[in-house]
């Protein structure tokens, strides 16, 4: 099943993240102007110089680290990590895609790290709290 949210195809996503990125919309979509879905950030897996540029593409694709959402808002920038159940796992990928990012778009004059979500436990939410992530249980 490929879901689509205001006709944009949410390419990666699960179901069940799909349905949380759906609740948060309904609650705080008003708040950004925008979302890009499915961001590449990264350089992926090393090629050879030699192969065709279709070949090297399609590595690439499915070798760079993908970005839940980026939301913007004037000159606010949003990484957002969707999990259901989100462990240090989640907290790791938001951090890593925000070193990535930059080093790929350059700095935002803001930037926020997000992880929507339905549980997280208190260790989890220390560690979120300790590296500027935000964390939205819907």
């Amino acid at each position: 099943m490929v879901a689509f949210l205001n006709g944009e195809r949410l390419k990666h996503l699960l179901p069940a993240e799909v349905r949380l990125w759906t609740k948060f919309i309904g609650i705080h979509g008003a708040y950004f102007d925008r979302f890009e879905f499915d961001v590449h950030v990264g350089e992926g897996m090393e090629v050879d110089p030699a192969w065709p540029a279709n070949i090297v593409a399609a590595v690439y694709a499915l070798t760079a680290k993908r970005i839940d959402v980026v939301g913007y808002r004037g000159e606010e920038v949003w990484l957002f990590e969707i999990k259901p159940d989100a462990g240090i796992t989640a907290a790791n990928q938001v951090n890593a895609y925000e070193a990535l990012y930059v080093r790929q778009f350059g700095k935002p004059v803001t930037l926020y790290k997000a992880i929507v979500t339905e549980r997280i436990n208190r260790d989890e939410r220390w560690l979120c709290k300790e590296s500027g992530i935000r964390i939205y249980v819907v």
